[in-house]
C-alpha cells in the first residue's frame, strides 16, 4: 500500500513539473469548481434568469405608475360619406332643422341662393359635410387608482426575486456536484493509468532479465513467453485506460466550461481528495436545509398570491386619464399645414390655422357583473395548482429522506469496500514480491510469478475504483444533505 501511495505522489510531482515546463493550466478540485462558477453554461443562464426576474418585477411595479402614450391618425376619404340633399330637409316639414333652414332661406336671399346653388351642383342631389383629408394627434396620461390584482402582484414581487435566487443556488449546487464527480472520475482514470504504466516498467525489466537468463540456457522459453504475454496485456490495458482518461478529462472540461482543446493538469491525488471530502462524516439530515424545500415553499406562496389575484378580479378597478389632442381637416393634404388670412368688414384681419385642439380629463370605473363563471373557474384552477405544489413539497420531503438513507448506506458500503480493497492490494503485493524473489532465486515457477503479477495489477485497479466509488458516495451524501 505504501508503494501505491508513493507511486501516486511521484506521478503527481512529475505531472506538475511537466505542466509547469509546458505552461499548462493546473487545477485543484476547488480551482475547478471556482472556474465553473464563472464559466459554466448553466451558471451563466441562471444569472440571466435572475436578471429576467428583476425585469419581471419592474414590469409588475410599473403597471401601477403613470403611463403616457401618443397617437397620430391620418384618414383619407376616397369616397366621402353623404347626407340627403338640402331640398329633402325642406320637404320634411316635421324636421326642426328643415323648419329652421326654411325660415332662414325665406328671410335671407343669400342663404337661399347658397342652398339652391349647392343643390344644383350636386348632380345626385346628395351633399357631404366632411373633407377628404383628416389628421389628428393626441397625448394621453393614465394613472391606475385602484386595482386589487395590482396589490397582490406587488406582494408577489419579493417571492419572485427569492425564487430566482433559490433557482440560481440550486443550479450552482448542481454544477458543483457535476464538476466534483467529473474531477473524481478524471483523477481516478489518470491514477489507474499511472499504476499500469509503472507495472509495465517493472514487467519489462523482469522480462529483459528473464530473456538474458534464457539465453544462458538456465530457464525454459515458456517463462519468457509468459512474461511477454503479461507485457502485451498490459499494453492493451494501458491503451484502453488512456482512452478512458481522455474521455473523463474532456467531461471535466465540459462541466467546467473550458474549451475541449485546452490542456490542463489536475493537482489533487485521490488520497488528498478523500481527506478534503471528509468521507467519514455522515452529517445530520434535515429536509429544510435543502434548497428545493425553500423553493417549493416559495412556490406555494406564489400560487396563493395568484389565487388571490384571480379572486380580486371580482372587485372594481379605477383608472384616471388626461387626454390632449390636435386635429385638422381639408380637401387637399397640403392645406392642413397652411394658414389663411380672414378679413373683416371693419378692416381687421387675423391668421386662421386649420388645426384645432381639445382636452379631456376623467376617470374610468370598471365593475365586473357577470361572466358566466369564468373567474370562478380561474380561481378553482389556481387553488388546485397550489394544492399540487403542496403535494410536491410533501413528496420531496419523503424523497429527500430516502435519498439520504440510500446515500448513507452507499457511503458505508464504499468505506467497507475501500478497506477490503486496501487489504487485497497489500496481500497481493506481498505475494507478488515473494514469488518474484523465489523466481529470481530459481526456486519458483514463472506461472506463479505471472499469476501473482496479474492479481496485483487487478487489485491495484480495484483499489482505485473503490476510491472513486467512495468519493462519489460522499458527493451523493453531501447532495442529499443540501451541502
Amino acid at each position: 500500500m505504501k508503494k501505491l501511495y508513493s507511486i501516486s505522489i511521484l506521478l503527481l510531482v512529475t505531472i506538475i513539473a511537466t505542466a509547469q515546463q509546458a505552461g499548462l493550466k493546473q487545477y485543484s478540485l476547488q480551482d475547478a469548481i471556482a472556474y465553473a462558477m464563472q464559466n459554466n453554461h448553466d451558471v451563466k443562464n441562471s444569472l440571466l434568469d435572475q436578471e429576467v426576474a428583476k425585469a419581471r418585477n419592474h414590469e409588475i411595479i410599473t403597471t401601477g405608475l403613470p403611463q403616457v402614450s401618443a397617437s397620430v391618425d391620418y384618414n383619407y376619404y376616397f369616397k366621402k360619406p353623404i347626407v340627403p340633399a338640402l331640398s329633402q330637409f325642406f320637404l320634411d316639414t316635421t324636421s326642426a332643422s328643415a323648419r329652421v333652414l326654411s325660415y332662414q332661406a325665406s328671410t335671407d336671399t343669400t342663404i337661399r341662393n347658397i342652398l339652391y346653388q349647392s343643390a344644383i351642383d350636386s348632380k345626385d342631389q346628395k351633399i357631404s359635410f366632411v373633407l377628404a383629408n383628416s389628421l389628428g394627434a393626441s397625448l394621453q396620461l393614465t394613472q391606475l387608482i385602484f386595482d386589487a390584482r395590482y396589490i397582490f402582484g406587488i406582494k408577489a414581487t419579493k417571492d419572485l426575486l427569492k425564487t430566482s435566487r433559490l433557482t440560481k443556488q440550486l443550479s450552482d449546487n448542481e454544477v458543483k456536484y457535476n464538476v466534483t464527480k467529473a474531477y473524481y472520475q478524471a483523477r481516478s482514470a489518470q491514477e489507474a493509468n499511472a499504476l499500469l504504466k509503472n507495472t509495465l516498467t517493472l514487467v519489462q525489466k523482469l522480462l529483459d532479465d528473464t530473456r538474458k537468463t534464457f539465453e544462458q540456457g538456465l530457464i525454459e522459453e515458456l517463462d519468457v513467453d509468459r512474461l511477454s504475454l503479461i507485457e502485451a496485456n498490459l499494453q492493451t490495458q494501458i491503451n484502453t485506460q488512456n482512452q478512458m482518461a481522455e474521455v473523463a478529462l474532456a467531461n471535466l472540461k465540459f462541466q467546467m466550461g473550458l474549451s475541449l482543446k485546452d490542456e490542463i493538469m489536475l493537482t489533487n491525488t485521490l488520497d488528498e481528495l478523500k481527506t478534503l471530502a471528509n468521507v467519514a462524516d455522515e452529517g445530520t439530515f434535515d429536509a429544510k436545509q435543502r434548497v428545493e424545500y425553500e423553493l417549493l415553499n416559495t412556490a406555494i406562496r406564489l400560487k396563493g398570491f395568484d389565487m388571490q389575484a384571480k379572486r380580486s378580479s371580482y372587485y372594481p378597478s379605477l383608472v384616471g386619464f388626461l387626454n390632449y389632442g390636435w386635429s385638422a381637416q381639408s380637401d387637399k393634404f397640403g392645406d392642413m399645414f397652411k394658414t389663411s388670412t380672414q378679413y373683416y368688414p371693419d378692416g381687421d384681419s387675423r391668421k386662421i390655422s386649420p388645426w384645432f385642439s381639445q382636452g379631456l380629463v376623467g376617470i374610468s370605473l370598471k365593475l365586473p357583473i357577470f361572466d358566466s363563471g369564468q373567474k370562478m373557474a380561474q380561481v378553482k384552477q389556481a387553488k388546485l395548482d397550489q394544492q399540487k405544489t403542496m403535494n410536491d413539497l410533501e413528496n420531496f420531503q419523503n424523497a429527500a429522506e430516502l435519498q439520504y438513507q440510500v446515500a448513507t448506506s452507499s457511503l458505508r458500503s464504499a468505506i467497507a469496500d475501500q478497506g477490503n480493497a486496501k487489504r487485497a492490494v497489500d496481500l497481493s503485493e506481498k505475494i507478488f514480491k515473494t514469488n518474484q524473489i523465489k523466481y529470481q532465486q530459481g526456486v519458483g515457477s514463472s506461472f506463479e510469478l505471472v499469476q501473482s503479477e496479474q492479481d496485483f495489477i487487478a487489485n491495484q485497479l480495484k483499489y482505485v475504483q473503490s476510491s472513486m466509488a467512495l468519493l462519489n458516495a460522499k458527493a451523493d451524501l453531501d447532495k442529499a444533505l443540501g451541502k
